[in-house]
């Protein structure tokens, strides 16, 4: 480039040159031989002026070309700047929308398996509750069974023998002596049926007892010995059960333990007297003594606190049928769900 321009400046410094030999010669007189023009020796100097002018014509023909040359060679960097800015701009304006795209996506995919995974705890939770209600439940039915199986059902079921039997035992003495024995209802409180049987002692009618009034039946002419050996029979069961099983008593009946120890306080006078009448009539039944038999001459001395403790018929029927009810109640819900 630089080149080009001092090319074009030599070129207008010869031109010019030229023109201004032009007018030199112009102004010669014209009588200038022909010979004075051609032959240097001869030919005339020149105006010192005329030189000055042509100096300071080149002076300023150079110092243009100077500032042309300076201006060609200075390089503009404005518009690879501003596109370089444009560029840089737009990368890190895209950058800056990138990131805040993957970070807003970023953060709506964990905010979203955050709620995936608390909805599955959720779950997990309620499933972990649901599977711990059901263990619980069917380990309470479990245990409700066994209560019903072991305690409660045979309990209620002797029971209701023994009602059965001591009735029947009853309506016999009454149809024997209506005069000394009697059948008659009670307060709603009294026994299964609510019926009352009384003995007339001295005149007097009074509630009978298996303890304290065995002797006035027992062995007497009655025939109600095996309705009372029965009895007794009934009863040693129930002591068994009550010995090996009074810890399925449901936790609502905690006064049910101190019945059954009063219960088998009161089999055990009436085992005794009852083993004692028994052994006392098979004697007189085939005429042998007593006494000969290793059998006591009298009955053991009773108090009426030793008597049935009829407390246990409602307690041990309040218990069977409350199992019975939620048992129910428990399949009910099973079936619905």
């Amino acid at each position: 480039m630089r080149q080009d321009i001092s090319f074009a400046a030599i070129a207008v410094i010869l031109v010019w040159q030229t023109a201004a030999l032009g007018e030199g010669a112009s102004s010669e007189p014209a009588s200038t031989p022909p010979s004075a023009t051609l032959t240097p020796a001869t030919q005339q100097p020149r105006n010192p002026r005329d030189l000055a002018d042509v100096a300071l014509h080149l002076s300023a023909i150079q110092s243009a070309i100077d500032k042309l040359t300076e201006k060609a060679d200075k390089k503009d960097y404005t518009t690879a700047a501003v596109g370089l800015i444009g560029s840089l701009s737009g990368l890190l304006l895209g950058g800056i929308i990138t990131f805040l795209t993957q970070r807003y996506v970023a953060d709506k995919n964990a905010a979203h398996a955050k709620q995936l995974a608390d909805a599955k705890a959720v779950q997990e939770r309620e499933l972990a509750e649901n599977r711990a209600r059901l263990e619980i439940g069917n380990s309470f039915v479990q245990w409700q069974l066994e209560q019903l199986s072991e305690l409660y059902g045979p309990l209620h079921a002797l029971l209701r023998q023994s009602n059965a039997l001591y009735r029947h035992m009853n309506k016999v003495l009454v149809q024997a002596a209506a005069d000394r024995f009697r059948l008659q209802p009670g307060s709603p409180g009294d026994y299964f049926d609510k019926m009352v049987f009384d003995i007339k002692m001295d005149g007097q009618w009074v509630r009978f007892r298996t303890i304290t009034h065995i002797s006035e039946v027992y062995g007497q002419d009655y025939r109600i010995e095996d309705y009372f050996n029965e009895l007794v029979a009934i009863g040693g069961r129930m002591v068994r059960i009550i010995s090996e099983k009074a810890g399925y008593v449901r936790p609502d009946q905690e006064e049910l333990p101190s019945i059954f120890g009063r219960y088998l306080a009161h089999f055990s006078v009436l085992d005794r007297l009852h083993s004692y009448r028994k052994a006392k009539h098979q004697g007189s039944s085939q005429g042998n003594d007593p006494a000969r038999n290793n059998v006591r001459e009298t009955d053991m001395m009773v108090d009426e606190s030793a008597a049935f403790p009829e407390e246990i018929q409602r307690l041990v029927d309040t218990g069977y049928k409350a199992i019975i009810k939620e048992l129910s109640e428990w399949r009910a819900r099973a079936t619905v769900d």
